[in-house]
Order: structure tokens, then sequence, then C-alpha cells
């Protein structure tokens, strides 16, 4: 009975956690274009889905999912046979579905729909700057996000993912569809990841906070880079693949 109820968990929180991609590859994908409406990244996601009808009572469900995923990860993290290794990463995807569950629940509630009031990317890195060890702090903090993206471009190339799935979701037509997405998720996923650590870093060695920031900020930035505009937009088509990918994913997800 417990593993139905984690299985379940699981497999609704994967399809909340792709709807999350898919917004947030429609959102760079509009700020690409020039088009300053939302934020590409999940309390953006979030935000955006506030404004649409029935959108509060929809978010209340995207976070009651990821709080479930979050929950089976956790749970995952202290009975995972794998080793150490598989016990931190379980960790640390629990502790950011939990960390979007809250800012889903937030916008549901209505808090934190404006910037007013909220800790900005760029305003937690001028807050860490000002700290006697901060400049290190931040360069950590890049270097883990970008870390973050090594390990999304691995399994890109790899076949670990392929783990997860039943023998369905691995082979015939339908392997193949989520091949394309997976690979192309998660390479593009990397790319995004390693941007905004590399941000973080440079605005560590440097002591700017202006030249940290989201995903955002990465693309105002290449936005205008010859042929900018088209990388970014590959790049949200390959999140929104990513977002697929975690729906399709929670219908073939293999039972443990």
């Amino acid at each position: 009975m417990r593993d139905l109820v984690l299985d379940r968990l699981a497999r609704a929180g994967l399809v909340a956690y792709g709807v999350v991609y898919g917004l947030v590859a429609w959102l760079a994908a509009a700020l690409a274009l020039r088009d300053r409406h939302g934020t590409p990244s999940g309390q953006g996601a979030f935000q955006e889905l506030a404004h649409q009808p029935a959108g509060r009572w929809i978010l209340a469900l995207v976070a009651a999912a990821l709080a479930g995923l979050a929950a089976q990860q956790a749970f995952t993290a202290l009975r995972a046979a794998d080793g150490w290794a598989a016990r931190l990463g379980a960790a640390g995807r629990s502790l950011v579905l939990a960390v979007l569950a809250v800012l889903a629940a937030r916008s549901a509630l209505g808090d934190g729909s404006s910037s007013g009031g909220r800790q900005t990317p760029k305003g937690v890195t001028v807050r860490l700057l000002d700290l006697p060890v901060g400049p290190a702090i931040v360069v950590a903090l890049g270097l883990f996000i970008a870390g973050i993206g090594v390990a999304s471009a691995v399994r890109a190339f790899g076949d670990s993912w392929r783990d997860d799935l039943e023998l369905d979701g691995r082979t015939g037509a339908s392997g193949r569809l989520i091949a394309v997405l997976a690979r192309s998720g998660f390479l593009c996923r990397a790319v995004a990841f390693a941007v905004i650590g590399g941000m973080f870093v440079w605005a560590g060695i440097t002591h700017d906070p202006k030249q940290s920031g989201g995903l955002d900020q990465a693309i105002v930035r290449f936005r205008d880079e010859p042929y900018g505009r088209w990388v970014i937009l590959v790049v949200a088509v390959g999140l929104g693949c990513y977002g697929g990918y975690n729906v399709v994913r929670a219908w073939y997800l293999r039972r443990r």
C-alpha cells in the first residue's frame, strides 16, 4: 500500500514538474522575442498560471503534486540501496521540489504575486557579496548550479534515465519519442544551468552582482548577440522537451 501511494505521488508530481518546465520554456521563448511579460523561472511560471482562469486552483493542485513528489524523493533518499551518491541526489531533488511546492502554494494564495517584497536572485547576490566571505559563497553557488548542468549533460549523453522507465517506455515508437525528449531536454537544461552558474561564478570573482541572475537575465544578455535569439529559442524548445519528457515519464514510470 505504501509503495502504491508513493508511486501515485511520483506520477502526479512528475506531471506537475513537466508542466512547470513547459511554462518556463514558453516564457523563455517570449522573452527571447522581446516580450518582457513574465519571468522564465519557477516562480514566473506560477505567477503566469495564477493569472489564468481557475489558475489558483490549478496552482493548488500543482503545489500538492510537487509536495508529494518531494516526499517520495525524500523517502527514496532514506531507503536508496545504490549508495550515498543516489541518496544525496534524491535528497537534493526533494529539497528543490519542496521549494517549488512552497512557491506554488504562495502563488496560489496570492502571496508574492508581484515583485515587491520578494527576494530576486540578484538581490540575494547583493546580500551575499556584502558578507566577508560572500564572494566565495557566490562562486560556490555558481559552481553548484553549473554542476547540476554537468550532471544533466551526462544524463543527456548516457542512458541512466532509461532505468526509471517500464519496458514499453524504452522500446518501439514510444521509446524513440521519449529518447528524443529526454536527450534534447537534458542537454538544453544543462546549457541553461551552465550559463546561470557561470554568471554567478563571474559575479563572485568580479564582486559585481549585476553579473549574476537567472535565466531571464541570461536571455536578455545574450539575445542581441549574433544568432543569440535563435540559440535561446532552441534552448527554450529543449526545456519544453524536458517538460514533455517528465509528463511522458509519469506514464511509463517503473514501479520500484
